[in-house]
């Protein structure tokens, strides 16, 4: 049965979102390895902290050389969070290190003039449609970060913190959510469902997704 692949590389708070995909009734796997991957379905690359060090234990994994890999044969992948922003070319948070360039752009410091790291709820609306994910309707998502994509052809929600910035972007079955999905309560437990169901998700054996 295909499952849901979440990269464990300390980086990332996995029992959140352990607990959404519980709740949603999703079949997963904890993955430190590429090699310990489910053979099918969707990869989820969560993170938190730092660009660099982020970068550096997915290499250490082997996890770096094989996303791309794995996307060009199909996968689809959903970056959460600091793993938004891997997928991307770049960030001005690590100069010298390079993204999976999976989406277009270079992550760019908040602001000026805002209080950083944006930490706490801010509203989103929808920037270009995706049949993953339907319109936002003015939803308030739960953030925590101090580095953001900018708005491009491939953005499918926006947010502002001092300028608007990608809340949620998409490139082919590539996905990334700057928010936590998984802990916006209703709201984002709903986008969460809808991108992995969407990703090709299936749920435990004997348990149905909430409504």
């Amino acid at each position: 049965m295909s499952a849901i692949t979440l990269i464990d590389y300390d980086a990332g708070n996995l029992a959140s979102l352990e607990g959404a995909l519980d709740r949603l009734g999703l079949a997963y796997v904890r993955a430190a390895s590429p090699d310990q991957a489910a053979a099918t379905g969707p990869i989820v690359l969560p993170g938190v902290g730092h660009f660099e060090a982020a970068q550096r234990s997915l290499r250490e994994r082997g996890w770096w050389s094989s996303l791309p890999t794995l996307v060009a044969e199909g996968r689809p992948l959903l970056g959460i969070c600091l793993g938004l922003q891997l997928l991307a070319e770049g960030s001005e948070e690590a100069p010298r290190a390079s993204g999976l360039s999976l989406i277009p752009g270079v992550v760019r410091r908040l602001g000026p003039g805002v209080k950083v790291p944006n930490m706490g709820w801010c509203q989103v609306r929808q920037g270009s449609a995706h049949p993953a994910l339907p319109d936002p309707d003015g939803a308030w998502l739960y953030f925590v970060h101090s580095y953001a994509l900018e708005p491009s052809a491939d953005t499918v929600y926006l947010a502002d913190h001092g300028r608007p910035f990608a809340a949620v972007e998409a490139r082919g079955k590539v996905l990334g959510f700057q928010p936590h999905p998984e802990k916006s309560g209703p709201a984002g437990l709903g986008l969460l469902q809808s991108a992995l169901a969407w990703m090709g998700a299936l749920p435990m054996p004997s348990e149905a997704p909430c409504n």
